[in-house]
């Protein structure tokens, strides 16, 4: 029964190896002459996220490369701020007021109207600020909306290079269903040989079909080139080839769509960085925000940095340890007494200043502010873990922005981009009650 399990599983691996060898796309074929930079290639018409999806940079370039593409087109267009001298600031997309006429596909679309949106209803938004503050609702799952916008973004792609015959799923999904069944084979074959042995390493044929799923699950979602998509991406990159990468001048007429489809290929990375806002999650994040009349970065601090009632718990604590104190003080003698006397005018002290600091902030208040992010958040215990949201509100004059754990009502309301009326507890840091106002539209 071993041998047989042992066998099963080569055989499963092979037959993945095959399905994976049978569906590589070819390699790019060189030698092609350069075309030289300037207009673009006739007869190549691919959108630049479609290329990005062609060259393997999908996720880390097809979104700055439309973007790119859009100011190329004449929808957007960048440049410094018009006050103060150039590279003052951070580089503007300025939402041109009369846009071409030409169809936007799915995908560019949805980045238009994030641009759209994260403008607020100005004329213009810093470019990092177009890396953060995806609007648009979580998912029934807790997902966050830029996770939701950028899986809408790259179905779309895909579903378009699908569309034009540029490329297909590695594996179809009956051929992956086939592969989960026949990961079950040298799993339960595995288990008897192991079981009939008395070993105690049963347990590596369950961790085995999780892994065989896990691996056919990823060949299944992989995407391939198809030998029209290798000859436009083999066009693509000889018609970048003689493009010297340098970084952004913001001239006028700049960035022409070579600039997007160099991006999409990896080959003008300082392009593209112009998107580039502070990755990562807070806390310590910091966003754009033009809640409150003009761009200012806010940060997103930790929510525990606002929770009034741990001092209250503090307080509460140091009040507790004064009986036992002074009746160490009253029963003790000597050196002893007087080192009572001390944590015990010490202890009075810091709960008088923790209450005080408590009562200093208001039982409740509420303001009209602008949602800058959700997100969730893992908190595991012995037994569990569960996914907590949080919603960050910039109330247009701090800098930083409240941060609060929700419930999932409040997660569902709390959408990026729509200003919302929020009635909060200062000294608990909890948000009693939210409510949408004008979505997207500052004071």
């Amino acid at each position: 029964m071993l041998i047989i399990g042992v066998a099963t599983s080569v055989g499963w691996l092979l037959a993945l190896f095959a399905g994976m060898t049978a569906a590589r796309s070819p390699r790019p074929r060189a030698g092609r002459a350069a075309v030289p930079v300037g207009a673009m290639p006739p007869g190549m018409d691919e959108p630049p996220a479609v290329v990005s999806l062609l060259a393997g940079n999908l996720d880390a370039y097809g979104y700055p490369a439309t973007l790119l593409d859009l100011a190329a087109r004449g929808w957007l267009r960048l440049g410094c701020p018009e006050a103060g001298p150039a590279g003052a600031g951070p580089v503007m997309c300025v939402i041109v007021a009369s846009p071409p006429r030409d169809q936007l596909t799915d995908y560019e679309q949805r980045v238009y109207q994030q641009v759209l949106s994260r403008a607020a209803g100005r004329g213009d938004v810093p470019a990092r600020a177009l890396s953060d503050g995806f609007a648009g609702p979580a998912s029934d799952s807790l997902k966050s909306a830029e996770d939701r916008f950028m899986d809408s973004f790259t179905s779309e792609v895909k579903d378009d290079s699908r569309r034009r015959g540029l490329s297909r799923q590695r594996l179809g999904e009956g051929v992956g269903c086939l592969l989960w069944l026949a990961a079950a084979v040298p799993a339960v074959s595995l288990g008897l040989a192991l079981h009939a042995r008395h070993s105690h390493l049963v347990w590596v044929a369950v961790v085995g079909f999780v892994v065989a799923c896990c691996a056919a699950g990823v060949a299944v979602k992989g995407e391939k080139l198809t030998p029209a998509g290798c000859a436009a991406l083999d066009r693509w990159r000889a018609a970048t080839d003689g493009r010297r990468v340098m970084a952004p001048v913001m001239s006028p007429g700049w960035p022409d769509r070579q600039v997007a489809y160099a991006v999409a290929l990896g080959r003008d990375r300082a392009a593209a960085r112009l998107f580039s806002g502070r990755r990562g999650r807070p806390p310590g994040k910091k966003m754009w925000s033009s809640y409150g009349g003009s761009w200012r970065e806010v940060t997103i601090g930790d929510s525990r940095s606002c929770l009034g009632g741990l001092g209250l718990m503090v307080t509460l604590v140091l009040w507790a340890l004064v009986p036992a104190t002074i009746a160490g003080f009253v029963l003790s003698s000597g050196t002893l007494k007087l080192e009572l006397l001390l944590v015990l005018a010490v202890d009075v002290a810091l709960a008088l200043i923790a209450f005080s600091r408590y009562q200093s902030k208001p039982g409740s208040a509420e303001f009209d502010g602008l949602v800058l992010e959700a997100w969730t958040e893992t908190v595991s215990d012995e037994n569990s873990s569960t996914e907590v949201p949080y919603l960050a509100i910039d109330d247009g004059v701090r800098d930083r922005a409240w941060v609060f754990a929700v419930s999932s009502q409040q997660y569902a309301v709390g959408i990026p981009g729509t200003v919302v009326h929020a009635l909060v507890d200062p000294r608990r840091g909890a948000l009693r009650e939210i409510r949408p106002l004008v979505a997207g539209t500052p004071d």
